[in-house]
């Protein structure tokens, strides 16, 4: 496993490329899968739904990613204490224009449980998604990204809060100091998401 993996901020010249890691990434996520069923229209589904996280976590959060584009995270601080918004950084503008009626459906269903089960009594960064690209998958990119901003979330006294996917994927975010949360998000008829929490160190 290489660990010559410099993280560094994403920027905006980095977007074209970290939008095509993250659709190319989550193509056999079982989340993904139930929702984007259409197996022809899958890739420019992942276009849309994943690169508007890209736009908003570089808009108003975080984004980290590797020269050669090998991989990204995206983070969002949740601050408890804020007054409410409604603002949704645009998402559901981007959304509505490049999903059809029976995604959109099926994203709005799975948003509704993520809010239902995300912790809202403890200000917190937020990792919406991490992505390896395939050709790179099993060398170390993940735990760099992950373990670069978690050093930092450390020395800030700050927790962090994830879902992840699979099972497997939460023995890995296991080892990096996230304790699974007592529930899971179960999708009607599909897969369940593993809420994740972690204490700084």
């Amino acid at each position: 496993m290489s660990t010559n993996h410099r993280v560094r901020p994403a920027t905006a010249a980095d977007v074209a490329g970290l939008k095509s890691v993250i659709a190319a990434a989550f193509m056999g996520d079982p989340i993904a899968e139930w929702v984007f069923r259409d197996e022809d229209r899958r890739p420019d589904h992942h276009l849309v739904f994943f690169g508007a996280f890209v736009d908003l976590a570089l808009a108003g959060g975080r984004a980290d990613t590797l020269d050669g584009h090998k991989g990204l995270a995206l983070w969002l601080d949740v601050d408890v204490d804020a007054p409410e918004s409604d603002d949704d950084g645009g998402l559901g503008a981007a959304f509505e224009a490049g999903l059809d009626g029976e995604t959109l459906k099926r994203v709005a269903e799975l948003d509704v449980l993520m809010v239902a089960n995300h912790p809202h009594d403890r200000s917190h960064a937020y990792l919406p998604f991490i992505a390896v690209h395939p050709d790179h998958q099993g060398t170390g990119v993940g735990a760099a990204l992950l373990g670069h901003r978690l050093a930092e979330l450390d020395a800030a006294g700050r927790p962090a809060y994830l879902e992840a996917s699979t099972l497997r994927n939460a023995a890995l975010y296991e080892r990096l100091g996230f304790q699974r949360m007592p529930s899971t998000i179960d999708l009607p008829g599909g897969p369940s998401l593993y809420p994740m929490w972690r204490d700084p160190r």
